[in-house]
């Protein structure tokens, strides 16, 4: 496909900005040529996420028009123009997600430390954030871990649990306890809890049987079928594919953004384009690099509500991904200033301000999260946030 691609479009809703890039063929080679960007729209009054996807694209246009370019027409119709008609529309429009709070899940696994932290890892190697690992182990009381489930309102929940042929008592007793919490999802009414069974194959009966008429069940292969070895693949795949089915297409104006990622393959059609969280793209980045270049590979994503850190080994090509769940540069903003504390920012500040003003303007953005910098001192005050909280993040991959 990639061979008759003269153009991209892509974009991605982050939880406070939505962000676009152009991306063309020229002389064989693709390159970048513009970025835009415009607030995420997802909440009121808006209530639609393709609207801030169209301003950040109309600022695409506005640029490749002053850099001199033909005039590129790359809406039509409040729609992206795909394919390519001569400068009209690009040849794909691709998107990834994490507007809304990204997905968020709950784990469960019969031992905390082992099938608890497998379950957890497939979880973050999908592009969620994990809310809550359960455990037969984790010392909490049935009626606790019910209100747990209650209370947190997850987007979904995996189950895992048991090496296969082994026994199958805890994990259906996880089961049970969350058919007893009757889970409801955080977005939408219209729909069961997805749930994803990944323990032991012999219990699947009675997972079925316990879960069945309460939530959407799927089944897949045991992220730890053997005691020695994970296999999170499955899970992760599940995991994803629900996340487009279920929880983006709730959210308001995904669907009809679904509806416009496609690309043009060899044979002049269309192909539809998923739209994948933004932690899972980028670690499929990371991996590419890794895989390509054959090194080593450490990324950090900062974003508005939530802070990813990716790293991949060579050696077997293991990918990790951690999740500062409340650190962040809008939502989370007065997390970062707690953790990194206001003498530190200011010391990034290259002009004078009193602590009191930038605890202000601090302050200001986590009530107006979705708001992006006006002023030039403004841009540079979250600049400083963005440079401490960073290199607090590189101390704690150094000290790990």
């Amino acid at each position: 496909m990639a061979k008759e691609l003269r153009s991209i479009l892509a974009t991605d809703c982050g939880s406070t900005t939505t962000k676009a890039i152009l991306i063309k063929k020229v002389e064989d080679e693709y390159r970048l040529v513009v970025r835009g960007e415009a607030p995420t729209t997802v909440e009121a009054p808006f209530d639609d996420v393709t609207k801030g996807v169209l301003n950040a694209v109309e600022e695409v246009e506005d640029l490749v028009h002053i850099r001199g370019e033909k005039d590129r027409s790359i809406i039509k119709d409040e729609t992206i123009e795909v394919p390519q008609n001569d400068e009209k529309g690009v040849d794909a429009y691709v998107s990834t997600s994490s507007a809304g709070g990204g997905l968020q899940m709950m784990v469960a696994g019969v031992v905390k430390s082992m099938t608890g932290e497998s379950a957890e890892r497939a979880a973050l190697g999908a592009g969620a954030i994990v809310m809550d690992v359960l455990a037969s182990n984790d010392k909490r009381l049935p009626h606790q871990r019910i209100e747990r489930i209650r209370h947190l309102r997850p987007d979904m929940i995996l189950l895992s649990g048991g090496i296969d042929g082994g026994t199958t008592k805890h994990v259906v007793e996880l089961a049970e306890i969350i058919a007893a919490a009757d889970p409801k999802p955080r977005l939408g009414s219209e729909y069961k809890l997805p749930v994803i069974y990944a323990g032991n194959k012999d219990a699947r009966e009675a997972v079925k049987k316990t879960l069945g008429n309460k939530v959407d069940l799927i089944i897949t292969d045991n992220i730890r079928p053997v005691l020695e070895r994970e296999n999170l693949g499955p899970a992760r795949d599940k995991i994803h594919d629900l996340f487009m089915e279920h929880v983006m297409a709730q959210a308001p104006g995904y669907k009809k953004l679904m509806s416009w990622t496609v690309a043009k393959t060899e044979d002049g059609k269309l192909k539809e384009v998923p739209i994948m969280p933004t932690p899972g793209a980028v670690g499929n980045i990371m991996k590419t690099i890794a895989r390509l270049d054959n090194i080593e590979v450490v990324g950090v994503d900062i974003g508005g509500a939530t802070t990813d850190i990716f790293s991949v080994f060579t050696k077997d090509q293991v990918f990790n991904r951690t999740v500062s769940a409340n650190l962040g540069m809008s939502y989370s903003i007065s997390n970062v200033l707690a953790s990194t504390g206001i003498k530190n920012i200011l010391r990034w500040v290259p002009f004078d301000i009193p602590e009191n003003q930038l605890r202000n303007m601090i302050k200001n953005k986590m009530i107006r999260p979705t708001t992006i910098p006006f002023l030039a001192e403004e841009l540079i005050l979250e600049q400083a946030i963005a440079v401490v909280y960073f290199l607090m993040l590189l101390a704690e991959i150094r000290w790990q």
